[in-house]
């Protein structure tokens, strides 16, 4: 990969400084005129120009077992759910917070996503879910959400001399993946992609009692901050979304109680991980959910404040 140095050394900035370079990815200036929010200054997704299309046919909803639902606690509290309907009883504020609160006439939805997936898996096996469930054409614009690359770096936690070639085998993969959506032919009227980075639960500690036996995997840190910056820089010369999930929960992992950490809100320190440390659970797919609304509806996103109508 000819810029992979340059991705490595890009890596380093945001393992060391994350608030920052986010910060100087967002436009966190109110709009007095308008009334716009501020945006989360550790949320530094990136969107082309004019990607909220204002009605869709269908959206997909591919990847790994975050989108497949792993965390959550009952049936209809998954981020690809409650995106589809939101589940007024547990989010009773958030009840606009869905495909209805965005689309006059919301789009079909096919989850095609499977746990354990990786970007190989995705490419070849979830890609021809998809062809099986739409066939060789459809008609009116489509929507594509997936969450992906987690499984794929997990080996880098105990390995982090293969981060160059995980990169390299993510990024051939992506390209293949979104090589599918641009077929003009099976996609005359456009796919919109919305990709999701891969987060971790240590609040950029990399280490926490309750999550992989205790062990300090700070090493793994960079190779994660190497991988995420990768898929940025390719998404942005694709021409798709990128979804920072990354810095939405920053503070919101097993260390974000503690005053000391950079990434602490003492508003709300709650964590959004699975015991498992490795899955959203309730609050976080929840929090998913307004990732991707707000990309959706291509408005800025307020981060751990009030949504705003």
């Amino acid at each position: 990969m000819t810029t992979f140095l340059t991705l490595s050394l890009l890596a380093c900035v945001q393992d060391t400084s994350i608030a920052d370079t986010a910060a100087d990815a967002a436009d966190t200036g109110e709009d007095e005129d308008t009334g716009s929010v501020d945006r989360d200054p550790l949320v530094g997704s990136y969107f082309p120009e004019d990607y909220a299309p204002e009605s869709l046919a269908r959206i997909i909803f591919v990847g790994d077992s975050i989108t497949a639902g792993n965390g959550a606690t009952k049936n209809g509290r998954a981020y690809t759910e409650l995106l589809e309907e939101n589940d007024d009883d547990e989010w009773p504020d958030a009840t606009w917070l869905d495909l209805a609160g965005i689309y006059e006439s919301p789009p079909d939805v096919i989850d095609d996503s499977r746990a354990g997936a990786t970007t190989s898996s995705l490419v070849l096996q979830q890609l021809d879910y998809v062809t099986e469930d739409l066939g060789d054409t459809v008609s009116g614009p489509t929507a594509v959400v997936v969450t992906i690359a987690g499984n794929d770096v997990q080996g880098l936690l105990w390995n982090t001399e293969d981060t160059e070639k995980t990169v390299e085998k993510i990024i051939k993969n992506l390209d293949k993946f979104y090589d599918y959506f641009e077929d003009p032919v099976r996609f005359p009227d456009g796919a919109y992609v919305y990709l999701a980075n891969v987060y971790e639960p240590s609040d950029n500690v990399g280490q926490a009692d309750e999550c992989f036996y205790g062990l300090n995997l700070e090493d793994a840190l960079a190779s994660l901050a190497t991988a995420n910056a990768a898929t940025l820089a390719n998404a942005q010369e694709r021409g798709v979304a990128w979804i920072d999930m990354r810095g939405h929960f920053l503070g919101h992992g097993y260390n974000g109680d503690d005053p000391e950490n950079e990434f602490h809100n003492p508003d709300d320190p709650s964590v959004w991980f699975d015991e498992d440390c490795i899955h959203p659970n309730d609050r976080g797919h929840h929090e998913i959910r307004r990732l991707f609304w707000y990309a959706l509806a291509g408005k800025e996103f307020p981060g751990d404040g009030a949504d705003v109508q």
